[in-house]
């Protein structure tokens, strides 16, 4: 797919994994992009079992893609962590690494959920509301 073809709008699936002997964590993430401006929110089971949410906003440059994430909690709110990585040439991937600048680094990687998933959270979604 050509560079100019492709857009991040969608819901993606993705892990980050941390600097030391902590577990990787997955998450979800809701991305709207249009003319290379990137938005959207990712939520996540935190290690206390709660599930958080964060706002996400960025861009992409043909295949680089960056964007800075924020926590909702109030707590985590103040600290962005910025997120720097690159989309896969089929549009169905982005890898990469993860910073809190002077604290924490790590990898993550996101991959676009299938059509299928997508189509069985909205039949579910539609059905609860």
């Amino acid at each position: 797919m050509a560079k100019d073809e492709l857009t991040l709008t969608g819901l993606w699936k993705g892990v980050f994994s941390y600097p030391h002997s902590l577990p990787p964590n997955q998450f979800d993430a809701d991305l709207r992009e249009l003319g290379g401006m990137i938005a959207g929110e990712t939520s996540e089971l935190a290690r206390t079992g709660q599930i958080t949410h964060a706002m996400i906003e960025g861009e992409r440059r043909g295949f680089e893609v960056g964007f800075t994430k924020r926590y909702d909690a109030f707590r985590r709110a103040t600290t962005p962590i910025h997120y720097s990585g690159a989309l896969s040439e089929d549009g169905a991937e982005i890898s990469g690494t993860w910073t809190i600048p002077g604290n924490w680094s790590g990898t993550f990687l996101m991959v676009r959920a299938k059509p299928k998933a997508v189509a069985i959270e909205r039949k579910i979604a539609e059905t609860v509301r």
